[in-house]
């Protein structure tokens, strides 16, 4: 369990930062009165089928309930992992392209942060597996 405890900011205001790592969930309350929440699980899309090393594009649709900007992964289900390079905003659909190298069955996943936190980002759960079939 980490737990962090602060009574004063620099410009005065109370607040507290509490996380309980053993409940998997982080309560932020500022000077605003902010709550940050994980981000929703993202939606993945794109071609069922395909072949060795043809490029397919992949849409990542992803989420914040409190409107934070995301960073992107995807984890293609053949040992390789792609990171969006930069923050979208909530609600923002991220592309990505990949040509698998083998054939066979693979469950493509994507999963994402938020940057409220650079040091301790909150990951949303992954996607559920949207399987290709790759054929040679």
């Amino acid at each position: 369990m980490h737990l962090s405890l602060s009574s004063q900011s620099k410009t005065g205001r109370l607040f507290l930062l509490l996380v309980v790592g053993f409940l998997g969930c982080t309560w932020y309350e500022g000077g605003s009165g902010q709550t940050n929440h994980k981000p929703l699980t993202p939606t993945l899309s794109g071609p069922d089928t395909t072949h060795i090393g043809v490029q397919e594009c992949y849409e990542v649709t992803v989420g914040d309930p409190d409107g934070n900007r995301l960073r992107v992964f995807t984890a293609w289900g053949d040992g390789d992992t792609t990171e969006y390079g930069a923050f979208v905003g909530s609600g923002a659909t991220a592309l990505f392209e990949h040509a698998f190298l083998r054939p066979g069955v693979f469950g493509v996943r994507a999963r994402c942060h938020d940057d409220v936190y650079p040091d301790e980002p909150l990951f949303s759960d992954w996607s559920t597996p949207h399987d290709v079939v790759v054929l040679e």
